[in-house]
């Protein structure tokens, strides 16, 4: 019943003190939204790469140019300077001697304007195979994709992300349709379901076109990669050992690398682990901010209240009460203003999960709520502790 009572008063004097109360609970809605707010855009980028690397499966392989040592010195090596290029040959020649395999470059890119009548927009111009949609894991929303007559024939057909497909269309189904790309008219054949932002970049607003025909317009063969999926029946670790042996005996030398999707997931689930740990930690600085704003506010109070603390102890409360009070006052502001970040900091994240994919986890809720009680405690002590040792007789003689 003691207990009630002092938590009571803890509330009676929070109220009667409005103003700055809200104004100590806002220093701690402030650093547990931001907390929030903050490790979900780690915790969506992870799932987000995680998610690509699933979409693509972890049986698939990565061929990319130049001889390294591990999967780290691999994820540098990709688009970077080489001295001997994997070219669109090697693929070919990959998948004639591999029944079955899926193998497609990567995705060798070029920025170019696309025009549609008056409307011009600035685009990536990816150069792709028929396996591409099956390798990459991407879905058509209308049309088809492309078929070996295809890139073999150097046809001008393009499949549209389904950002740009809306940017350049509208309402309008584009497939049918004609783009002048690359000083060249290409007639649309297909448009991608959104695929939102990926490893890639973002899908959505990428044109693909078929990779010979971009080899054509840029004079180029060089591939960065070649992603590659077993055939049924065929363990990854065989498909490696073969296209390991074939490209030695092609090139006559071991001049490229071959790394595994499981690799490039566990590296990156690392990766954005470290990241999510540093912004967490960041998002900590703004509590412990929000937290020496209590305290100031607490032993401000305490100076304030000094002739009721003597009264309260003059008719019977000891230092043990006086304590609980002040403690009790410094937790209520932390866990109000916890629960109110909370509360923001997940709209917020849902917000501009439009702009950047953000996700939240119950662990960053559980912290959150978790560190904004420890803020309380630890801040609100001191003051507590010094509010009890008061002398009674000069608390009341304090004017």
């Amino acid at each position: 019943m003691k207990i009630l009572r002092i938590v009571r008063m803890a509330f009676d004097s929070l109220r009667l003190n409005r103003l700055r109360s809200i104004l100590s609970t806002l220093g701690i809605v402030v650093g547990v939204a931001s907390l929030i707010l903050i490790t979900s855009f780690g915790y969506g980028a992870q799932q987000e790469i995680l998610s690509s690397i699933n979409k693509i499966g972890s049986d698939a392989i990565i061929i990319t140019p130049g001889k390294v040592n591990d999967v780290r010195r691999a994820f540098s090596s990709i688009g970077s300077a080489v001295t001997k290029p994997i070219t669109y040959d090697d693929l070919q020649f990959l998948k004639s001697q591999i029944q079955g395999v899926i193998a497609t470059p990567s995705l060798t890119t070029a920025r170019a304007t696309v025009k549609v009548g008056t409307n011009e927009i600035s685009v990536t111009v990816s150069g792709v195979n028929e396996d591409f949609l099956s390798a990459l894991g991407y879905d058509l929303a209308s049309g088809r994709g492309f078929t070996s007559t295809d890139i073999n024939s150097f046809m001008n057909y393009a499949i549209l992300g389904s950002k740009i497909a809306t940017d350049l269309f509208g309402t309008e189904s584009p497939v049918g349709k004609s783009i002048n790309l690359l000083n060249t008219k290409f007639y649309i054949i297909g448009v991608l379901v959104p695929q939102g932002s990926t490893m890639f970049g973002s899908v959505d607003r990428n044109i693909y076109i078929p990779i010979t025909k971009l080899f054509s317009i840029t004079n180029t063969n060089s591939l960065g990669a070649i992603y590659m999926k077993p055939p049924q029946g065929m363990s990854k670790d065989v498909l490696i050992a073969l296209v390991k042996t074939l490209l030695t005996n092609r090139h006559g030398v071991e001049n490229f690398t071959i790394s595994d999707m499981a690799q490039f997931a566990n590296l990156a689930n690392t990766a954005t682990s470290i990241l999510t740990t540093a912004l967490t930690l960041i998002g900590l600085i703004a509590l412990i901010v929000g937290g020496i704003g209590i305290m100031n506010i607490m032993l401000a109070t305490v100076a304030e209240r000094t002739r009721e603390i003597g009264i309260r102890k003059a008719v019977g409360a000891n230092s043990r009460d006086i304590l609980l009070q002040f403690l009790f006052e410094s937790i209520v502001i932390t866990v109000v203003g916890g629960t109110i970040g909370i509360i923001l900091g997940v709209l917020g994240a849902r917000l501009l999960n439009s702009l950047s994919r953000t996700a939240i986890t119950p662990t960053s809720i559980i912290v959150g709520f978790s560190v904004s009680v420890a803020v309380g405690v630890f801040f609100g002590v001191y003051p507590a502790v010094k509010a009890s040792k008061l002398n009674p007789v000069e608390a009341l003689r304090y004017e």
